[in-house]
């Protein structure tokens, strides 16, 4: 993060030395000469405090969108989430270049969650081997909790982009559930099983009440469609 500001700052430095005169630091062009070092602090300084509060900005900019989401799906627009940020539009469109960029970071902080919590749940101790499989077959961002699953079909719809870059997360990030099923076999709680196809099967389960939620009000939120997939996948349905 310290070298990403540092590239960040020192590229506004250099856009700074393209110009005559900044706040009365004067600049030769030709040989981008700085005559007042001082100034150079000053440049450092402003920099630093423009990225930080670009930074809180961006932050309050997604938890809005975050709460238009849950509220009322993807129809939000840029124009509303300025009005609830107390700033102009143009000052979003600075911050995030389009409403498809804003969308595909709020999937990626969810992505980054979801592989910190991972991480958490396969070292906890507490958890038995079976339980740290469950856990993480419907493992969710703490804020996507109660998310309606119909959102995961607009998102499919309406921003295929950001959905093919979540589902290839989906079909990808396996790890975790590929370490902990193999202690389960070593346990002997698991018999073996076509992988493939159980991702699949959990993919495949998952789309399929996505498209049924855009068309009936199954009334489930995504971490309970998950939970009873789950279980079905795991214990299946017969007596025990």
């Amino acid at each position: 993060m310290q070298l990403l500001l540092f590239i960040e700052v020192t590229s506004r430095i250099v856009e700074s030395i393209n110009c005559l005169c900044w706040d009365g630091l004067i600049i030769d062009k030709k040989i981008r000469v700085i005559y007042n070092q001082e100034n150079i602090k000053n440049i450092i300084f402003y920099w630093f405090y423009r990225l930080e509060l670009n930074s809180n900005l961006r932050q309050k900019i997604m938890l809005h969108a975050k709460q238009e989401i849950f509220k009322s799906g993807f129809r939000f627009t840029m124009a509303d989430i300025a009005r609830q940020c107390g700033v102009s539009t143009k000052t979003i469109y600075e911050c995030f270049s389009s409403k498809e960029e804003l969308i595909r970071d709020l999937v990626q902080q969810a992505i980054d969650e979801i592989k910190e919590r991972e991480q958490i749940i396969i070292h906890d101790q507490t958890l038995t081997t079976m339980d740290k499989l469950k856990a993480l077959l419907v493992l969710l961002p703490q804020d996507f909790q109660f998310f309606d699953i119909k959102r995961l079909y607009e998102l499919q719809r309406y921003y295929s982009e950001v959905w093919e870059y979540l589902n290839t997360f989906m079909e990808e990030q396996w790890d975790g559930v590929d370490q902990i099923v193999a202690e389960a076999q070593a346990e002997g709680l698991l018999g073996t099983f076509n992988r493939a196809l159980f991702i699949q099967l959990y993919i495949g389960g998952l789309n399929r009440l996505m498209e049924q939620a855009s068309v009936d009000q199954i009334g489930l939120t995504l971490r309970e469609a998950l939970y009873e997939m789950v279980e079905i996948m795991i214990n299946g349905i017969k007596m025990r």
